[in-house]
């Protein structure tokens, strides 16, 4: 049976506790204080991963219990050693491919590119998830998306360039926003070959926001930009960053994949039953087809990725979780 692993560097300490429930009596401060002299270890096994198809896999959940804040303050040396165990005991697990949560880190990749086993980070499909959450919340709103504002927070990133892309051929009109200037001009000017709409950069991501019929949010790292709550009514806001920087009523957590079977994957995700995040999701999907590649590597992704992932998705039967518009 092909068998994958997926590598967890969570985001706080709750999380923390969600993925390895044996510390959950420990105190934050003393698991905070422990962190930096904790190893990778296998935290959980997933068995009997099934695909509508019939096919049946495996994986392996390793913990690198790696803060953002703890990444913040260690040496780059330290934290890419740290990347690199992960993956030794990944391949000591005999896995064909390696999952990563959703992390573009350069240290991550610089890490995980001295791996003998491909990997993939599930930026791919986290960015069709974030497509195909405002698509079918659109029908549900009847909101026309060729007479709609499309604004993307931090467009620059894998996740927000392959977003843009996609909305191009649906959207009236674009402004992207990112701190990264020149990426940001580029960006535009391939967007405008995909389709000749018009597209502006954002000089003031409150007014942006304040004008847009669609936000996407990907910003990356721990703070959210400064964007107004003050939306236009009925405007859909989808957040498909990493760590969900945007709350609130109304608000779509894209990112989100429910299996087509039940599965115990062997720890608590913190997300309803069997819904899992797309990072998780995508190198399972690899795995099923078998196709053992560095996936969604970079930030540079082909677009022609997302159909591919969907249609995969799709055939296997994982389903992109929007409870506010169900697939019908």
């Amino acid at each position: 049976m092909d068998s994958f692993a997926f590598i967890v560097n969570p985001a706080t300490i709750s999380q923390l506790k969600d993925y390895w429930p044996m510390v959950k009596i420990v105190p934050d401060f003393i698991i905070r204080s422990s962190l930096k002299n904790i190893p990778p270890f296998k935290a959980a096994h997933i068995s009997k991963i099934r695909s509508s198809q019939g096919k049946e896999i495996e994986g392996y959940i390793v913990l690198c219990p790696l803060l953002p804040e703890l990444i913040l303050k260690l040496e780059q040396s330290l934290i890419i050693d740290k990347l690199i165990a992960a993956a030794k005991i990944a391949e000591g697990l005999g896995v064909k491919i390696i999952g990563l949560n959703g992390d573009s880190c350069p240290l991550t990749e610089k890490a995980y590119k001295k791996s003998r086993i491909p990997f993939t980070n599930g930026n791919t499909l986290i960015a069709w998830s974030a497509f195909e959450s405002i698509f079918r919340m659109a029908k549900v709103r009847k909101l026309n998306l060729k007479q709609s504002t499309v604004l993307i927070i931090n467009a620059t990133s894998a996740v927000g360039s392959l977003c843009a892309k996609k909305m191009a051929e649906y959207a009236g009109k674009i402004i992207l926003s990112s701190e990264n200037k020149d990426k940001l001009k580029s960006l535009k000017e391939v967007i405008i070959e995909i389709n000749p709409l018009q597209v502006d950069l954002a000089e003031d991501l409150e007014a942006a926001a304040q004008g847009a019929d669609v936000i996407i949010n990907t910003t990356e790292g721990l703070d959210a930009p400064l964007v107004t709550r003050k939306f236009k009514p009925q405007a859909i806001v989808c957040d498909a960053s990493l760590h969900k920087n945007l709350s609130g009523p109304g608000i779509i957590k894209a990112g989100l994949i429910k299996l087509p079977f039940p599965t115990g994957l062997g720890f608590d995700t913190g997300l309803p039953k069997d819904v899992i995040p797309a990072a998780l999701a995508e190198v399972m999907l690899l795995t099923l087809k078998e196709k053992f590649t560095s996936y969604s590597l970079g930030d540079n992704i082909n677009p022609d990725k997302l159909e591919e992932i969907a249609n995969l998705a799709a055939f296997h039967g994982f389903e992109v979780w929007v409870p506010e518009a169900p697939v019908l």
